[in-house]
């Protein structure tokens, strides 16, 4: 009897884990109907586990329509993550951004799309002044949301990008990730915008996967390419020491 409860407990700690990251891929909202579509469960279990996790905070109503999105507690509790890594994060940003000259920044995941959580911007002629929060722009094609996608459980990130990718790119996409994975670390093809390139490191941690990344006008990316890689590659080094992080197995480590 205590090995079924426990094997029901798991199941529903499963299940309301599905329910959750379905919601932070649909922002707007799902019906308790789209979500038992979605995952394949009975639309009366999926209620039940909606109303357990709306009585957390975990969850809460989208509109008039009944529909549901992410809750505030989830976002009080990324937060106080966040806040953590910043803590630790913050002088060895400063740091890069001064050894670098180039503006830098602190990134996580948001969905399908990389958030900058913090970030230094170079004080120079021309400079960069890198988006806090969300960008509006897919994850694989941004520097950090490659690092980052590519520390992920495989299983993970392909979920990310079955949802984010068209069939057509998806097999690019995939090599692009497997070379960021093998070297550890990351660099953009301008896609958000033709002027700037990215050059970013995964960060792994118990507090998840971030990236270090460097945004650099592409004036001066490619003459400063290897010093640039080699410093944020370092960064994320000293980062996730500091966060007492070990590597994971066979990702590669060199600058």
């Amino acid at each position: 009897m205590e090995t079924e409860d426990r094997t029901a407990g798991i199941q529903v700690i499963a299940r309301a884990a599905s329910i959750m990251r379905l919601l932070s891929e649909h922002p707007p909202g799902l019906s308790l109907s789209a979500i038992a579509a979605e995952i394949g469960l009975a639309r009366s279990t999926v209620q039940r586990i909606v109303q357990a996790l709306q009585a957390e905070g975990m969850v809460e109503l989208s509109g008039p329509q009944g529909g549901f999105q992410l809750g505030p507690t989830l976002a009080q509790l990324v937060y106080r993550q966040q806040a953590d890594i910043v803590t630790v994060a913050r002088p060895l940003l400063e740091a890069l951004c001064a050894e670098i000259e180039e503006t830098v920044a602190l990134c996580g995941l948001a969905g399908a799309q990389v958030t900058t959580i913090d970030r230094c911007v170079a004080e120079r002629t021309l400079r960069v002044v890198f988006p806090l929060g969300t960008i509006p722009h897919p994850a694989h094609r941004l520097a950090p949301g490659l690092a980052i996608l590519s520390a992920l459980p495989e299983a993970r990130a392909t979920q990310l990008l079955s949802a984010a990718v068209p069939p057509g790119e998806l097999a690019g996409t995939q090599a692009l990730i497997a070379r960021a994975r093998a070297s550890g670390r990351a660099r953009d093809a301008g896609d958000f915008n033709p002027e700037l390139t990215g050059f970013a490191a995964p960060i792994r941690s118990g507090f998840g996967v971030h990236a270090v990344a460097a945004i650099v006008p592409t004036s001066r990316a490619g003459a400063e390419a290897e010093r640039i890689h080699a410093a944020v590659c370092a960064c994320r080094d000293a980062i996730e020491e500091k966060l007492g992080a070990p590597a994971a197995p066979g990702a590669g480590r060199r600058g």
